[in-house]
């Protein structure tokens, strides 16, 4: 009996080796084969070496703005002895000899309010013309002013510094509006700057000289620019007069 079953084993296992070396049947069943979608690249564009563009130079003054420059005035090409035409916006076309020239370093500070002032590389002028007027050129505003009042410490305390610290404190972001007579104005720069050097012996201010300036625009092209010198190294002014473009300005 054992050798009975022993036999029908053999014979089992002969027919499974059979089975699974003889080739398939057609319509047998068979294994499905796997296949995984390609993933498509994220990139899509070619990769490509790029050359670093050039630097842009920022020409907005600021004293707080971690910035350096170099920007030369377009009047300092101009001396004393020279003749100008300026298009005034209200009172026409005038001729004007220019008496004296003032040369003005925009200086920021690098490390924080508590740093020292150096020299942004800006160099800006000003220009006193016959009939008590000053052309002033800083960044791209030109001013011509032809009036000015002299004041005190407590004046410029009382009458611009409050809204000089909260343009300062906006990072001169704000739109900071104030009442001076004979108008409102509207804060456009605040700065600091150094007296370089003066051509001509017609205007108060030494070379040499620091003070804090702020420049203010009001309507139909009015313009505002307080000067206040430290130490007494000039005399503090608040300049009244219109804004004009570089093309307002010519040489004869």
């Amino acid at each position: 009996m054992y050798i009975c079953f022993f036999v029908f084993g053999i014979i089992a296992i002969l027919i499974g080796i059979i089975q699974l070396f003889s080739p398939q049947r057609p319509g047998a069943l068979q294994t499905p084969t796997l296949q995984f979608p390609s993933i498509p690249s994220l990139r899509t564009q070619p990769q490509t070496s790029q050359t670093p563009s050039a630097p842009v130079v920022n020409t907005a003054s600021s004293t707080t703005g971690g910035k350096m420059n170099s920007t030369v005035s377009t009047l300092a090409a101009y001396k004393p002895g020279d003749r100008l035409q300026v298009a005034h916006p209200s009172k026409g076309s005038l001729q004007l000899h220019v008496i004296s020239k003032v040369r003005y370093t925009e200086l920021w500070q690098t490390q924080g309010s508590q740093g020292p002032w150096v020299p942004t590389g800006s160099t800006f002028i000003g220009l006193w013309l016959e009939t008590d007027v000053y052309l002033v050129n800083w960044q791209l505003r030109y001013y011509l002013l032809d009036e000015k009042t002299p004041v005190t410490d407590n004046d410029i305390q009382r009458d611009f510094l409050p809204y000089a610290r909260q343009f300062a404190q906006s990072n001169q972001t704000a739109n900071i509006l104030f009442s001076y007579p004979p108008a409102m104005w509207h804060i456009d720069d605040i700065g600091k700057f150094r007296i370089e050097g003066v051509d001509g012996s017609t205007l108060a201010v030494q070379p040499g000289a620091v003070g804090r300036f702020i420049h203010a625009s009001g309507d139909s092209a009015r313009a505002l620019v307080v000067e206040d010198y430290e130490g007494g190294s000039g005399q503090d002014l608040v300049w009244s007069g219109v804004s004009l473009n570089e093309a307002d300005i010519q040489k004869l």
